[in-house]
């Protein structure tokens, strides 16, 4: 065999050994991610038993109150109870972000590492988790309508492991029937409340929700837009000024139009390990 031809199969069985072995070595890294992500949830949460976030969006301020428990010998916090507008509701569940680490053991069969990304100045890892439809991830969008994600992407932070985005693609069914939508969270201003990391700054982009608006939704807007129509001119003007990014956005996809929704949400108050709000 001629030398240069020596060569050249050594290089040819080089570089499929590399593939092969580079294949391999990113479908274990998923799953050590992930593990790392979870081992570095449970280390910050030791020594908190609970904890309360006030968040505020679209002008209105609500209370959630996360309890402790542990899922398959993990600890995540479940949301108890929600207050908003003077309101009292009482719930049960993981909260969003305790979602994603209460299933983090089912992501590691689906999960596939795509490698590294740059979010809002953040290095991250970036996971594609291809079947979500097993999972009992959801947002209900209304009162007849939920969101099913069917797959995703998980952004982590490349030295704290937690979320700095998430993007999930799914369906949303409602009266109207099945539509095709995307979300993207994106997890903004990260603060250390004795050990919980928080996110101060949550933004929510929902793609497609245009087409999925039923009838009942789009008569409660225009019912919504009479009543702006007779407030008090000063009151509507207040009122409008508070919404305005949200009107915009619900009139374009009254529409027909192509918008996104967007709804940032601020959290203004933590509090750790002091019971329920109110003593409750």
């Amino acid at each position: 065999m001629h030398p240069l031809e020596r060569t050249l199969r050594a290089s040819a069985l080089a570089f499929t050994a590399l593939l092969l072995t580079a294949g391999s070595s990113a479908a274990q890294s998923a799953a050590e991610i992930i593990d790392q992500m979870l081992d570095e949830y449970e280390a910050r949460t030791e020594g908190i038993d609970n904890y309360t976030l006030v968040q505020d969006f679209m002008g209105f301020s609500a209370t959630s109150y996360f309890v402790k428990e542990l899922v398959d010998g993990r600890p995540v916090f479940k949301l108890q109870a929600v207050s908003a507008a003077g309101m009292d509701m009482q719930d049960s569940g993981p909260g969003t972000l305790d979602e994603i680490y209460a299933m983090g053991e089912d992501f590691k069969d689906n999960a596939t590492y795509l490698g590294r990304e740059t979010v809002d100045g953040r290095d991250t890892h970036v996971l594609e988790i291809a079947d979500l439809g097993d999972t009992e991830l959801g947002q209900q969008m209304g009162q007849d309508s939920e969101f099913r994600p069917t797959s995703g992407r998980l952004f982590l932070d490349a030295e704290e492991y937690m979320p700095r985005r998430m993007i999930f693609e799914g369906e949303l069914e409602n009266d109207e029937g099945v539509h095709a939508v995307t979300s993207t969270m994106d997890l903004l201003d990260y603060r250390e409340h004795e050990g919980l990391l928080v996110a101060h700054r949550t933004v929510m982009t929902i793609e497609g929700l245009g087409a999925a608006i039923d009838e009942d939704a789009r008569a409660q807007f225009e019912q919504m837009e009479r009543e702006l129509e007779d407030m008090p001119p000063e009151q509507r003007r207040m009122v409008e000024s508070m919404m305005a990014d949200q009107l915009e956005q619900f009139r374009a996809m009254m529409a027909g139009d192509d918008e996104s929704m967007v709804v940032e949400v601020a959290v203004s108050d933590v509090r750790v390990n002091a019971g329920p709000p109110g003593g409750r």
